[in-house]
């Protein structure tokens, strides 16, 4: 099993390999730039920015996941300005290191899921320079 794997495998409430590099929580919402912001998450994780981490674990209460986010460096994108993954950090009192809004960076909301390369590509390299 690779060092990935295992940290995927803790034991408890924690998971996704959470250790001193950053953790990455992106939205998951049910529009492009929801899904733009989770595949953020995970191409900033396959390009050694930090690690992809559950938002849904911090929303949940799960204590290892909430002191992780407490406790860690902490990237989160939220994909518009509903900001769940903002309100998530705000009901536990964590303020996240950095802040990113898929919105905020020319891209319109909708429900089209088809083609996100380009916006994609557009995101990346918006955060990238910033990170």
């Amino acid at each position: 099993m690779s060092k990935k794997e295992a940290s995927l495998t803790t034991e408890n409430d924690t998971c996704c390999g959470a250790e001193s590099k950053a953790v990455i929580l992106g939205c998951s919402g049910g529009s492009n730039v929801g899904q733009i912001a989770n595949n953020l998450m995970i191409e900033l994780d396959k390009s050694g920015v930090g690690n992809a981490y559950c938002l849904a674990g911090v929303g949940a209460g799960l204590s290892g996941f909430v002191e992780t986010a407490k406790a860690a460096r902490t990237i989160v994108i939220d994909g518009c300005p509903v900001a769940c993954g903002k309100k998530v950090f705000k009901n536990y009192g964590i303020t996240p290191t950095q802040y990113f809004v898929v919105t905020e960076m020319g891209i319109e909301k909708n429900h089209v899921f088809e083609d996100l390369r380009e916006e994609m590509a557009q995101a990346l390299s918006y955060i990238m320079e910033k990170i």
